[in-house]
């Protein structure tokens, strides 16, 4: 397997953060609206270091609880301007489950809906016909659920995507295209398939329309032509939202530099120069040291870690599911009249560790796989996931986690991008 930077510039920088105590944060999604650049990162209470899971000292005994935030960066150096810690203040009920908060959220435009994200979801009160077979709530399988928020980037509205095509099997890892008219996700990269808000999409109604409309973050994010909400469950209380400001000129695109041999940075510290929103200020500090573990381990003991003792889950013996097909990955971004490009990842298990590699591809304007890479790794070691991608003409950039324990971005050239894709034969 092939690493990214023999195969295209690659130069990677560490932006791992911990807005949350006890909680490492992982699988970071990143968004360019063509001013502003937003990442928003999942926070949870374990980590994956060399496969082998770990939770902190203050997780339950079962399940895992998620927190997100959204940070804002300073693009030229990948610091955080901003971080907005993101209350769930949706109002939809929730059920008795160990498995707590909105999952690997990607974060996407639409003339109907402006800024919103689409994330997993296990905690949500569902009917007895959308519950797993045993009826019980926690082992509910996990849902697709769009979201809708505040100025603030709290989660102000959650509408579960259960329409046409739901079948109560798990559903994670839905590509959500960016930049278009309204809701549109890639359910399977390999065979195609369409969903909208409601559920799946079928003849004419299969298809994106990219959006027409110039649109800037600096724009208040819960200010949108329509809302994409669950009418069915209204907000609960927030705050009055800011007003919307004019949108700033886009600078015009600059080039990626020449990539360099890089050390790896520092992981991001609070400081002066960073604004922690909601709640009091944080203390960012993201001094991570990689746990050294064995994967085989039948007990539980502990270990140190940064944040003091974690505990090291054991994992016995375990029925491994099979996957196959690309999967998952980044939002769709468009490059051309009918291109959407994306970074998509496959795994496989190895020596009872899975291994992940990623594979960038394009897609037409109905979800059809039109173009792919040879796969390659974007990180040396480590589980890696990618989740999130702006381009900014020549320049794109990739944020990625590893380990569930850590958060990078990655930088190329879209011009290099498209010149390692090979036509899928049809």
């Amino acid at each position: 397997m092939k690493d990214a930077k023999d195969l295209i510039p690659w130069q990677v920088t560490d932006v791992s953060i911990r807005p949350y105590e006890d909680f490492w944060s992982f699988n970071p999604s990143l968004h360019f609206d063509g001013t502003t650049w937003r990442c928003a990162y999942r926070c949870c209470d374990y980590a994956m270091p060399d496969g082998v899971t770990i939770r902190s000292k203050t997780a339950r005994p079962t399940g895992q609880q998620t927190k997100n935030a959204m940070v804002i960066f300073d693009p030229a150096s990948w610091k955080p301007a901003t971080v907005f810690k993101m209350q769930e203040r949706d109002g939809y009920p929730r059920t008795s489950t160990p498995h707590v908060g909105y999952e690997d959220m990607r974060i996407f435009w639409t003339d109907k809906g402006g800024i919103q994200g689409i994330a997993a979801s296990l905690h949500l009160k569902r009917d007895r016909g959308t519950r797993a077979a045993d009826g019980t709530p926690q082992n509910q399988p996990p849902e697709q659920v769009l979201l809708s928020f505040d100025a603030e980037y709290n989660i102000v509205a959650a509408r579960p995507i259960r329409g046409e095509g739901w079948s109560g099997t798990p559903q994670k890892n839905w590509v959500p295209f960016d930049n278009c008219v309204e809701p549109r996700f890639l359910y399977s990269i390999n065979h195609g398939t369409l969903f909208d808000d409601n559920g799946a999409l079928h003849g004419d109604a299969a298809i994106v329309r990219p959006s027409s409309a110039r649109h800037s973050v600096d724009a208040d994010p819960s200010a949108a032509p329509e809302r994409a909400l669950d009418e069915a469950v209204q907000p609960v209380e927030t705050e009055p939202a800011k007003p919307v400001e004019p949108a700033k000129p886009v600078e015009p695109a600059r080039p990626v530099e020449p990539v360099k041999p890089i050390n790896r940075r520092p992981l991001v510290r609070g400081s002066d120069n960073v604004q922690v929103m909601r709640g009091r200020r944080l203390s960012l500090d993201a001094g991570t040291t990689r746990i050294v573990s064995t994967p085989q381990v039948h007990k539980v003991r502990t270990v140190r870690a940064d944040s003091g003792s974690t505990r090291l889950m054991g994992s016995g013996r375990v029925h491994l599911p099979k996957y196959s097909g690309l999967r998952g990955g980044t939002q769709l971004v468009r490059v051309g009249d009918d291109a959407w490009l994306g970074v998509g990842h496959d795994m496989r298990f190895a020596n009872s560790k899975k291994l992940y590699w990623h594979i960038w591809y394009s897609v037409n304007s109905r979800g059809k796989l039109t173009a792919t890479s040879e796969p390659m790794k974007l990180a040396p070691n480590g589980i890696e996931f990618a989740a999130g991608m702006g381009v900014d003409g020549d320049r794109v950039v990739v944020s990625f986690g590893v380990d569930d324990m850590e958060c990078k971005l990655g930088e190329t050239r879209l011009s290099a991008v498209l010149g390692i894709l090979r036509p899928v034969a049809r």
